[in-house]
């Protein structure tokens, strides 16, 4: 059994970790709640520009842009989102596993030439510098909000690279946010940007665009996309804070389960202490006698 000091001192520390785990999960609830108030505000208008884009590209000018036309994929271009620190649970294993996956399926796709990867936050840009994969660009510092001026640089780059002919089919993999226990690991195509299948949106209220769709998706789709990063990166934020927060909250319960363990170790070894003193002062007695 362990000494009557070194329970004492285990159990200090482990008091001492369930208060930096408690006050960890406090932060993240706050964090959460003002990173989801974020989101909650964004979402209508990401919504609304999504579908009058889309009601514009099923005009007759379908073809109109080069975001909207597909290509036989060569390079392609994959944005993994994760974050700036840890202690969030599998919240970044996740993301980098699913990219990793992605990678794996794209790059047995017939035609496919190359994989490169554009990391975002901290732990995504260290895994893949360790890996040295083909970095497209990188953001390491991703902030504990989305940023709009980070996410439009991002959005600048990748269209840059696609306009150019150097990536012909840019894919995002990010945490999506559902509620503040529950989350899910998505990979979406930003790049060209996918078609309904059907003109349901569109047929049979015969739109006349002014100026002309050309010149509509011209100004809208580079917005349109500058939007969707934004709401990649806010939706990973959020998921962060939230798998943070459930991980801190996990952590303090073990905690105290610990320190009450460790307690009840200390209490069996006082009481063993005690008994073996008395029993020690009574055979004392019992040899002076």
């Amino acid at each position: 059994m362990q000494s009557l000091r070194d329970i004492r001192r285990r159990i200090k520390s482990v008091q001492s970790t369930r208060q930096i785990a408690r006050a960890m999960e406090m932060v993240s609830a706050a964090r959460l709640k003002r990173a989801q108030a974020r989101l909650v505000a964004a979402r209508p208008y990401a919504d609304k520009m999504e579908a009058v884009v889309r009601r514009i590209s099923l005009s007759d000018a379908p073809q109109a842009h080069p975001f909207l036309v597909p290509r036989e994929p060569g390079a392609i271009g994959i944005c993994v989102i994760a974050s700036d620190r840890g202690l969030c649970g599998a919240f970044n294993s996740n993301v980098i596993s699913k990219a990793e996956h992605l990678a794996g399926e794209l790059a047995r796709r017939e035609g496919c030439v190359s994989v490169r990867f554009s990391p975002v936050g901290k732990k995504a840009t260290n895994y893949y510098r360790r890996k040295r994969e083909d970095i497209l660009c990188y953001f390491p510092e991703l902030g504990a909000f989305a940023d709009v001026s980070l996410t439009h640089q991002l959005a600048s780059r990748l269209m840059n690279y696609f306009l150019d002919g150097g990536l012909d089919e840019v894919w995002f993999v990010y945490t999506h946010f559902i509620s503040s226990g529950s989350r899910r690991v998505v990979a979406e195509r930003l790049l060209p940007l996918v078609q309904p299948e059907d003109d349901s949106t569109a047929g049979g209220y015969g739109y006349i665009f002014e100026p002309p769709a050309a010149r509509l998706l011209g100004t809208l789709l580079p917005r349109c996309i500058d939007m969707k990063v934004f709401m990649a990166v806010a939706e990973s934020c959020a998921s962060e804070h939230s798998a943070r927060m459930v991980t801190m909250s996990f952590a303090t319960k073990n905690a105290d389960d610990m320190a009450y363990e460790l307690t009840l170790m200390r209490n069996r070894a006082r009481q063993s202490a005690i008994t073996k003193e008395i029993a020690d002062i009574v055979g004392t007695a019992e040899a002076v006698r």
